[in-house]
């Protein structure tokens, strides 16, 4: 198979910005994706998930 017969998927998409980024653009798309995703600091929904399938533990008497 000839190497022109696949389409090239190595290469960005136009209008993308090409290299790093630096870190006050990482945790500015960081911080927006965790609110678009409605992502819960608290830990709240956490403990409610655990608390869900968890088994509470059984006091060993003596």
């Amino acid at each position: 198979m000839a190497s022109g017969d696949r389409p090239n998927t190595a290469r960005k998409p136009p209008g993308k910005k090409t290299g790093k980024l630096s870190q006050k653009e990482q945790s500015e798309r960081f911080k927006e994706a965790a609110r678009e995703l409605e992502a819960d600091e608290s830990g709240e929904a956490f403990e409610r998930a655990l608390k869900a399938i968890a088994k509470p533990a059984s006091p060993r008497g003596g």
